[in-house]
Order: C-alpha cells, then structure tokens, then sequence
C-alpha cells in the first residue's frame, strides 16, 4: 500500500476523488479562485448599490423601491369597462357564474346517513374551522 502511495503521481488524486469537471487539484483550485473573485466583485456591487440608497433616502427622495409606471392610454370609459367584462365572462366557459339577477350557485346539500358518516362530518369541520 506505501509503495502504491510513494509511485504515485503527487499531483493526481485517486479515482472519484474529484468531479469529472476537473482534471486535477490545480484545475479545482483555478475555478475555485475566479469562483471567489467573483463573489468579491458581486459584494462590492452590492455595497456600492446599498450607499447610494442610503444617499437618496438622506436626499429625502421615496422610501419606497423606485418604480416606474406605465404609460396610459387614458381611462377607459364605463361604458369601456362594462364591455371588456362582459367580453372576459363571456369567454369563461363551463364556470357557473352569478346570474343576472344576483343569485348564486348552489351545492346540494348533503346529510349524514349514518352516526358514522356525522362523526366524519363534524371532523372535517373542526379540521378546517380556524
């Protein structure tokens, strides 16, 4: 087994001891390198973006995150937006809606036959009762 260790190539690791990405040590040493040059510059792109918001907000300017409207057309008549609901309902079908004259649907109602189908019943609602 030492003399395994000592013929062994100093710069090479045994087999499954490194991801196939990398060909040796040197190689995952190189990525992991840029990997934390990487994170350095991000860190200070975020410090940098944090000061300049601590210098708007001290300027007085919004607290809230800065957002950027979108242009409009104008507002759009009632007569507009009844239309364009009644286009988008129209266009649901198979949902049962409200009808016209405000009533609902309903759920048929179901009872308990048996004291075991209430026992089962009466669970459901104090699991979902909040």
């Amino acid at each position: 087994m030492e003399e395994e260790n000592k013929n062994a190539d100093p710069g090479r690791t045994p087999e499954g001891a490194l991801p196939e990405k990398f060909k040796s040590v040197e190689a995952l040493a190189h990525a992991y390198g840029e990997l934390e040059a990487e994170f350095t510059r991000r860190s200070q792109r975020l410090k940098a973006l944090e000061e300049q918001l601590a210098e708007r907000k001290g300027e007085g300017a919004h607290e809230a995150p800065v957002q950027e409207e979108l242009p409009r057309a104008g507002t759009p008549s009632d007569e507009e937006k009844a239309r364009i609901v009644s286009e988008y309902l129209r266009s649901l079908s198979g949902v049962p809606l409200m009808g016209a004259g405000g009533t609902g649907v309903v759920a048929p109602r179901t009872a308990p036959r048996t004291i075991s189908e209430a026992g089962d019943l009466a669970l459901g609602y104090f699991k979902t009762a909040k």
